[in-house]
């Protein structure tokens, strides 16, 4: 019997956005690999790079979000969004997939309490408040040189509406001294969507031990990205040294997409086919995830610690691994681990459920 699985990032939903039909196996995360891997709750990210031009954000993402609910309506019968935690479980029961529709970036809200709200009445229920550059009030884990303390003043007000509101509050991609502030001033759990250890892999993308803590402290969680780079230091010591050109250049290239979604979704393509002919992995595997969730698990307990795959937002997977229905694989190293049925039940599927109601209702 599958265990039920809630992932809590993807980045497909742009995909889908641009016309990709949610059955292509071609996705990482596609409506067959869903149902192999067990998967009954997925929260698709609508993602911004940072270079996309001010004044065009918000509104380009709410019409990602319009067009994804028209792309999947006619899996109604198979997926469909929810914005609470109730009709999430009765979804689960009837074997109905649960979309949790989330903001990948919190320059989307163009510096405006009201664009937040916005969101909220177009279903979005996350919002990850930044990405690989620091935004106008929070402070990215890419930036060497903060202009401020983690969050403007603007920013804990953010937090704060976030909270009110009954959004969830994502960290990853957050430096350091950001996530410190955000657990500081968030009144409700916080979750890092996909994220990793630092104490095994450590850079700067990665939390820290006493940034995990309050995370579980809290009753928020951490879930483990599937990005090797992000997985094993070996691995991410090639990938950064040598193809780091490869991550500048799709930088450069996406400035000069300016709006042009289509193009920009096309850019990472070829960046991705690139990287992978530059850095082959088959070293690196599932049983990396499983290490460092056996991490959390033993200093935090089973409660901190849940599933964000980062599937169609990476330039690469681990060995073997080729879409969601892993999920069935990385659960079988568990269970090799000692793991017990009640132990991945709160993993794979509790966890999540848990934040989502403590945070959304």
């Amino acid at each position: 019997m599958l265990l039920p699985i809630c992932d809590l990032h993807c980045d497909t939903a742009t995909q889908i956005a641009l016309g990709a039909d949610l059955s292509d196996s071609r996705l990482e995360v596609n409506l067959p690999a869903m149902r192999r891997g067990g998967v009954l709750l997925q929260v698709f990210a609508f993602y911004i790079p940072p270079s996309f031009p001010a004044g065009h954000r918000f509104r380009v993402v709410a019409e990602m979000i319009e067009k994804f609910r028209r792309q999947i309506e006619p899996y109604d019968d198979a997926i469909g969004i929810v914005t609470h935690a109730d009709e999430a479980e009765q979804n689960a029961r009837a074997g109905r997939i649960s979309a949790v529709l989330a903001v990948e970036n919190g320059n989307a809200i163009e510096n405006d309490l009201d664009n937040l709200e916005k969101f909220y009445q177009l279903g979005v229920r996350l919002l990850t408040i930044v990405h690989a550059k620091s935004n106008d009030w929070v402070i990215s884990s890419g930036d060497a040189a903060p202009a401020f303390d983690g969050l403007t003043d603007f920013g804990c007000r953010v937090i704060g509406t976030l909270n009110d509101l009954g959004m969830i509050v994502d960290v990853s991609h957050a430096h350091d001294r950001t996530v410190e502030r955000v657990l500081e001033f968030s009144n409700k759990p916080v979750v890092a969507s996909h994220s990793c250890v630092h104490a095994i892999c450590p850079i700067g993308r990665n939390l820290r031990e006493e940034l995990i803590a309050g995370i579980a402290a809290g009753g928020g969680v951490v879930g483990i990205n599937f990005f090797p780079g992000f997985l094993d230091a070996d691995y991410s010591r090639l990938a950064f040294e040598n193809a780091g050109d490869l991550f500048a250049e799709l930088s450069r290239l996406e400035r000069l997409a300016g709006t042009d979604t289509a193009e920009i979704d096309r850019l990472f393509h070829v960046f991705k086919s690139d990287y992978q002919r530059l850095i082959p992995n088959d070293g690196v595997g599932l049983e990396r995830v499983a290490e460092h969730i056996d991490y959390i698990v033993t200093r935090f307990g089973d409660g901190a610690v849940a599933l964000g795959s980062d599937f169609d937002g990476l330039p690469a997977l681990p060995a073997g691994v080729h879409d969601c229905g892993a999920f069935t694989d990385l659960f079988q190293l568990l269970v090799d681990r000692g793991y017990s049925h009640q132990r991945l039940q709160r993993i794979g599927w509790e966890n999540f459920l848990r934040v989502f109601r403590d945070c959304c209702g």
